[in-house]
């Protein structure tokens, strides 16, 4: 009988021990469960509710998703390999002119109230408004796109970075000109490093802003990404392959964002560490 104890208490152990790692995830991630089941739940009624063929249901469409995975044509991952390799390129050149302006402006206070005004205009001016002009100078193809794309997105980069450098402490400043770092010295080992939190903020939001214009860019352009088949799918009311491709724009915003701040929570100092997810 003792022994039949040891056994259970050590089972018990073992399976406590196996079922460790549920206490450690956080609660906001066990909060996106039942908002998930919501969302499901108002998506099945609305294709319940909704004639038929003016929406499809979950079923229907990961039916569809799956089919156009299949298709032997592959105009699915053509158009979804072109869509991320174009919006990746428009991304990085938007974070590259977004972060290095955006730190030379924040270091440079003179620099910053001469461009404010300008800045302000082209973070109003929609880019759309931009696409003849642009289509005009580089025609239909994928560099257009990826020009459109680093349009959108810069100026959140941009702007965020310019704040966090702004934001710099005075202490950091007086150190930097103490020991005559040079501009470049002190965009690199003071002004980035200390606006980290300000450029990832910045980073996501323009991710965002770079994917929602990278569909306006298939719809105005060379009709080659997934823009293209959203338009070819929802004027012919397939809707079942019209959402899996919207889904499919919405698992590549949250892999990307994703991503960025599994790189936020990398670099940033363990002390920050834990407010990221």
């Amino acid at each position: 009988m003792t022994s039949f104890k040891a056994w259970i208490c050590k089972e018990l152990g073992s399976f406590r021990d196996d079922l460790d790692w549920l206490w450690r995830v956080p609660l906001h991630v066990w909060l996106r469960l039942p908002v998930l089941l919501l969302v499901l739940s108002a998506w099945i009624w609305l294709a319940r509710v909704l004639p038929k063929g003016f929406f499809a249901g979950p079923t229907l469409t990961v039916d569809a998703f799956f089919l156009m995975l299949a298709d032997n044509r592959q105009d699915f991952l053509f158009a979804l390999g072109t869509t991320v390799f174009v919006y990746l390129s428009g991304f990085l050149l938007a974070a590259v002119v977004g972060i290095l302006l955006g730190a030379f402006f924040g270091g440079i206070p003179l620099l910053s109230r001469t461009f404010a005004p300008f800045i302000h205009a082209v973070a109003a001016l929609p880019v759309i408004a931009l696409i003849p002009l642009i289509v005009l100078l580089l025609g239909l193809g994928w560099q257009a796109k990826v020009l459109i794309i680093a349009l959108g997105a810069v100026m959140p980069v941009l702007v965020n970075t310019q704040t966090g450098v702004q934001s710099l402490d005075s202490d950091l400043r007086e150190m930097a000109a103490a020991y005559n770092v040079s501009l470049t010295g002190r965009v690199r080992h003071f002004y980035l490093p200390a606006a980290l939190p300000q450029i990832m903020a910045g980073l996501r939001l323009g991710a965002i802003a770079g994917l929602v214009t990278s569909v306006i860019a298939d719809f105005y352009t060379a009709m080659t990404g997934l823009g293209a088949l959203l338009q070819a799918y929802g004027n012919s009311f397939r809707m079942d392959r019209y959402l899996a491709v919207v889904l499919t724009y919405a698992a590549i915003g949250t892999v990307f964002t994703g991503l960025l701040s599994l790189l936020e929570n990398r670099l940033s100092p363990p002390s920050r560490r834990r407010y990221l997810a």
